[in-house]
């Protein structure tokens, strides 16, 4: 068995890679080796347990990577014979490799507290079968606890808040977040609050500033015991506290790697071994906007590094990263909220001096058009020295996630508060904002009086 690219892991990385590599390089032959039988649409797993309602329904279908000519196995990797060139299998057939990508992701963190091997209790992985035995067990629970208030937490206590609403069940959701808020780690402290307004809208509880202590309970998970005593019943939980790289394969092999930040990679996703590259989770990243090590794992950048990769397999070092920038959306209730870069705290722990460019205005013109949020608002952070904008957060409609991506592009791109100030921008009394307070235009317009 052999192939020209071999890329082990199925995910965002590795099929964004292996569609890359068709484009760019008909003639190879790719092997894509993946240990789960479907790739589940990582950032649709919350919406599993409630708009969408089963486990299927959130699957990446495999037969347009089929038509491209794409190879994909369903096996598990044991090793990786570098002397060989050879990805070894569990059942010890081999498959010999001109090229390797490892992009085999990330897995849930699990924190070492008392109780958590109990049943019931789960993370959140991109595995279809697991997540269709965490659909069986929610579904009759009526005390469900979340432990962790990020993006994964509360999306989650929002879906399985929706799965009891739909049943006709009186489901108790809780979620357990050791910030001070919630979502407090990527957005703006006012955006958290709103989101929080939201949850509690849905009957969700929140233990903010609080820390889990235990598990308790028999074989089955009961409860939940805080570090300040108090105990929450649960039936089931769900620990959604972030994720680490999978790494295990990368080290059993020699590669240089540690459990914090990944696989170490250059700028082009490149190992120490010129013949194996990484992206995605698994890889080190450093932050576009400071340049130090960076923990964000998100499904763009897996993309953006497994476009990188590819495109570098076919032509050695003729694309490079410019790091990984943390660009986030998420609607709960009525409210969506979008960041992009840094919060405040974030830039002030940098000791970067900065100046903010705020807008509140609706996002449609005129006001009481359909679809019409009239307290839409967006915060720019831009640097004092340079006028760059580094930080940016939107609420209010769903066209916040647009928004954020063209703060996004401006951070990427060093834009400065003038230049995202005087940008041509399109408007639409349907769509958006007015051409006269349109968000970002004017936000960088405020922080440009500022600088001047």
């Amino acid at each position: 068995m052999k192939s020209d690219v071999v890329i082990i892991g199925g995910s965002a990385a590795g099929l964004m890679a292996a569609v890359t590599l068709k484009k760019r390089a008909v003639e190879k032959t790719i092997t894509l080796i993946r240990n789960v039988v479907n790739t589940p649409i990582p950032c649709g797993i919350p919406y599993i347990y409630g708009i969408m309602g089963q486990v299927d329904k959130n699957l990446i279908p495999d037969q347009g990577f089929i038509d491209q000519g794409i190879e994909i196995l369903q096996r598990n990797v044991a090793d990786i014979d570098r002397g060989k060139k050879e990805v070894v299998f569990t059942d010890g057939e081999r498959l010999s490799y001109g090229k390797l990508l490892i992009s085999t992701g990330s897995k849930p963190f699990v924190p070492p507290l008392p109780g958590i091997d109990k049943g019931n209790v789960f993370t959140v992985r991109k595995d279809p079968d697991y997540l269709k035995k965490v659909y069986t067990a929610l579904e009759p629970a009526q005390n469900v606890v979340v432990i962790g208030g990020g993006f994964i937490g509360v999306e989650m206590a929002e879906q399985i808040a929706l799965m009891g609403k739909k049943a006709g069940l009186d489901k108790t959701v809780t979620v357990v977040e050791m910030m001070p808020h919630c979502l407090m780690l990527a957005c703006e402290e006012d955006f958290c609050v709103e989101i929080e307004e939201e949850l509690k809208k849905l009957g969700i509880t929140l233990k903010t500033n609080c820390q889990a202590g235990e598990i308790v309970g028999g074989e089955m998970v009961e409860g939940i015991k805080l570090a300040d005593g108090e105990v929450i019943p649960a039936d089931a939980v769900i620990i959604g506290i972030g994720a680490q790289p999978n790494i295990d394969l990368a080290v059993k092999c020699g590669l240089d790697a540690d459990p914090r930040n990944g696989i170490k990679v250059d700028k082009y996703m490149q190992t120490q071994d010129p013949d194996i590259l990484a992206a995605g989770d698994c890889a080190s990243k450093f932050s576009c906007i400071t340049g130090k090590p960076s923990g964000i794992r998100l499904a763009s950048v897996a993309c953006s590094e497994g476009m990188i990769a590819a495109t570098n397999l076919c032509r050695e070092k003729s694309r490079e990263t410019m790091g990984a920038l943390g660009a986030f959306s998420t609607m709960v209730g009525g409210r969506s909220v979008a960041a992009a870069g840094l919060t405040t705290k974030a830039a002030t722990d940098e000791g970067i001096d900065f100046v903010e460019g705020e807008v509140t205005a609706p996002n449609r013109h005129p006001g009481h058009l359909p679809g019409a949020v009239p307290n839409m608002k967006i915060k720019l952070l831009f640097r004092r020295d340079n006028g760059q904008v580094i930080g940016g957060h939107v609420s209010g409609g769903e066209a916040a996630s647009d928004m954020v991506n063209i703060i996004a592009a401006g951070i990427q791109a060093h834009l400065t508060a003038e230049q995202l100030a005087v940008m041509q921008y399109a408007t639409h009394p349907l769509l958006t904002a007015s051409p006269f307070s349109y968000h970002v235009m004017l936000a960088a317009e405020n922080a440009a009086v500022k600088l001047s």
